[in-house]
């Protein structure tokens, strides 16, 4: 989404809003999603640049939650259902 690449599912982590209306990271959790490249905190930025990750999700995203997402990205990665908001 962020990069407009087309790649393999397994290395695209699937983001979606939880009930709390914060940002969720795995494909098991429910609700509409956007896929990102794993591991690419450019995929993200280039996502929130164009405005594609509020789009795609139809919500605004709180600058709280961009910026742990971002975190996460830049840190030790996502591993499976990970969620943004734990540390």
């Amino acid at each position: 989404m962020g990069c407009r690449r087309t790649t393999d599912p397994d290395s695209l982590l699937r983001i979606t809003v939880g009930p709390d209306g914060h940002l969720r990271v795995g494909r098991t959790e429910p609700g509409r999603g956007a896929w990102l490249c794993a591991g690419s905190p450019a995929c993200l930025e280039r996502a929130t640049r164009r405005g594609a990750l509020s789009r795609a999700l139809r919500r605004d995203i709180p600058t709280g939650d961009i910026e742990r997402l971002r975190g996460r990205l830049h840190g030790a990665g996502f591993g499976g259902d990970a969620d943004p908001k734990q540390d």
